[in-house]
């Protein structure tokens, strides 16, 4: 009996020596040696600048915890490291490892825990559950963030009611999106010159970078590039959002989004920001026009606003899409708002047609001085869906539009095509039927002339006709499958409509 007892003593004891353990809160700055002779076996040496942590490990609001030099820092399964106080870690040429310490299993992460102060530099996170920021501050420099699961959080790096800078990091197959906050967590993370690859290899439906409300301060995602995983078919690239309320400013700027579902969505109502100078393409991974697909998606009321100026945006679903009544301004000269436009959106489609601007909204959406990859008008006016496609939809001032590299500008009357009133069946296949407005035939005289052309602005056929009525057949028995368009003249009225023929 009394050898079970002792040999139960000695276990107990060795548990108890190895329990979480909390900095004293006195104002030290200690490294991790100091932690070793401190802890009780929490923090243990296992070789020269190799340490194992075995248990939770708190650092006290006035504490403070360097590591100067190349160091690898072991972490027991389910083990969390907490910082109230502050974490340093600063080395120039090599790297400040935090790893699991047994194959295959995860530790639970960090917690930055009403913090500021921490900065990081140089360090290898690898095999964690998150990292997560709770009212806190903190700088995060070249680092590597891979392999975490979601065991501490959403998020790789999680916030709060946090402002952290992030820079000139990567984050490569993490299950969840590599920056997140919460919905209602008034956050305003500046992502500077980072790297996302492969993220929310959970394959969930998420974005790469997922951001809510934001704090005093704008969110800033400049100079990145997040691209995605064609296998992971539910990512997207950025998420803006205020789905819990409160309101949002961001700045994306300069940013390379490629080989997502969808590039960038701004969702919600009470949110400014300024897309500027990113390439969005081929973000087209889902292959599913109803569920994604979108170069930028805007979706809310007239509070959700956007100025977006120089982006290429091209080989998505669609290029632009606005829903709702969201007013974004994509390039507008004169007036109150002054923006040059200037972005080259072009090659944007499914299902057979060029989608390069929807407007989903009965808003007139300002456009101007944009690149549509083509200087005819009839095929700039076949890429931008909007109201002479649907009368309840609001009309896009795209005149003038511009070739960039030449400088060519084209400039039209800004008139709303009324002429062709429908044309049935469309998809055809052997004939269809153009109905005309009546009151502006009353005006022309006699025979109009009806075209066909490729939605590049190639002459397939025409005809001279004098209208039935108010109608006009046309067969297009011999004509090849695909997107076309129906011009329309008569005296001074050109008026093009689309057209799809499908067998």
């Amino acid at each position: 009996m009394k050898r079970t007892v002792s040999l139960f003593l000695i276990l107990m004891s060795f548990v108890l020596g190895r329990a979480q353990y909390t900095t004293p809160g006195t104002g030290v700055n200690w490294t991790m040696d100091n932690l070793v002779e401190n802890s009780g076996g929490v923090v243990v040496l296992v070789s020269e600048g190799t340490y194992q942590i075995f248990q939770d490990i708190t650092i006290s609001p006035t504490d403070t915890v360097s590591i100067l030099q190349s160091t690898v820092i072991m972490i027991n399964q389910d083990v969390l490291i907490t910082i109230q106080g502050v974490l340093f870690t600063d080395v120039d040429e090599e790297m400040i490892a935090f790893m699991n310490a047994v194959a295959g299993e995860f530790y639970k992460g960090l917690k930055f825990d009403n913090s500021t102060g921490s900065y990081l530099k140089n360090v290898l996170f690898s095999l964690a559950g998150g990292i997560k920021l709770v009212s806190s501050g903190a700088e995060f420099t070249n680092c590597l963030f891979t392999g975490f699961n979601q065991g501490n959080c959403t998020g790789t790096i999680d916030l709060f009611q946090s402002n952290p800078l992030i820079s000139g990091c990567l984050f490569q197959t993490n299950a969840g999106p590599a920056v997140l906050s919460a919905a209602n967590g008034a956050s305003s993370p500046q992502i500077m010159a980072c790297s996302m690859s492969g993220n929310v290899s959970s394959n969930s439906n998420m974005p790469q970078i997922n951001l809510g409300t934001s704090g005093t301060d704008s969110i800033r995602i400049v100079g990145c590039e997040i691209i995605g995983n064609p296998e992971l078919t539910q990512v997207g690239g950025i998420a803006i959002t205020t789905l819990a309320g409160g309101s949002l400013k961001a700045r994306i700027e300069d940013n390379y989004i490629k080989d997502n579902r969808y590039g960038i969505t701004q969702y919600g109502s009470n949110i400014g920001s300024i897309i500027r100078h990113n390439d969005i393409v081929n973000n087209d991974t889902q292959g599913d026009p109803m569920l994604g697909g979108s170069g930028i998606n805007f979706y809310g009321n007239t509070t959700n606003q956007s100025t977006v100026t120089g982006n290429v945006i091209a080989g998505n679903l669609w290029g632009i899409t606005i829903q709702n009544t969201a007013l974004p301004n994509l390039g507008q000269v004169e007036g109150l708002i002054v923006n040059p436009g200037m972005n080259r959106i072009f090659d944007n489609g499914n299902s057979g047609e060029i989608y390069d601007l929807y407007n989903n909204t009965p808003n007139p959406i300002m456009a101007e001085y944009n690149d549509w990859g083509t200087m005819d008008p009839d095929s700039v006016e076949a890429h931008i869906f909007h109201q002479p496609d649907n009368p309840a939809l609001g009309f896009v001032d795209y005149l003038p539009f511009i070739d960039i590299f030449s400088g060519e500008t084209e400039i039209q009357s800004k008139k709303l095509p009324v002429f062709i009133q429908n044309i049935s069946p469309n998809p055809a296949n052997d004939q269809v039927t153009i109905k005309l407005n009546p009151e502006i035939l009353t005006s022309t005289s006699g025979k109009i002339l009806i075209e066909l052309i490729t939605i590049d602005g190639k002459l397939i056929t025409s005809k001279y006709t004098e209208p039935e009525g108010n109608t006009v057949s046309l067969p297009v028995k011999f004509i090849p499958e695909g997107l076309h368009l129906v011009r329309v003249k008569s005296g001074e009225i050109t008026e093009s409509k689309r057209l799809v023929i499908a067998r």
